[in-house]
């Protein structure tokens, strides 16, 4: 999840998502393909004016109710309000999640490395077999 310009520009996120899908089998689903609008965020942030951070919130509400969903946000170097709704975002989501910070200057190598990580963390990776079952039935990375 993030703003558009950051989770759809393959060039700002180091094509994160593809890779996930590819050498992991993930099931990458985008913050715009989470159906909200019933979830509450008034109570976390009564004052969220910020469209996207509403939208950021509900959908980290949605992956809360769901064990098979699983955070991942992409954000800028402490851009705007990136830099204090994480902070929501972690509450709203209720597990850990993994925020990855894009500052331009960097390749993938790290950022897969933490993504790897988190996989790893969440039982992932341990039940992903490339060419099996398995790896058709890996839990869902929103």
């Amino acid at each position: 999840m993030g703003r558009s310009y950051n989770i759809y520009d393959r060039n700002v996120n180091c094509d994160i998502p593809r890779k996930l899908r590819h050498r992991y089998g993930a099931n990458v689903i985008p913050i715009d393909f989470v159906v909200t609008g019933r979830e509450s965020v008034a109570e976390m942030h009564p004052n969220m004016y910020w469209t996207s951070g509403r939208k950021i919130l509900a959908a980290s509400r949605v992956a809360n109710s769901r064990p098979n969903l699983h955070v991942i946000y992409i954000s800028n170097f402490k851009c705007g309000p990136d830099s204090y709704i994480k902070h929501f975002t972690r509450e709203a989501a209720g597990a850990p999640l993994l925020v990855l910070q894009f500052d331009g200057h960097g390749n993938d190598a790290g950022y897969m490395t933490r993504c790897e990580a988190y996989l790893d963390s969440k039982g992932i990776l341990r039940c992903y077999k490339p060419g099996t079952e398995a790896a058709l039935a890996a839990p869902t990375v929103h």
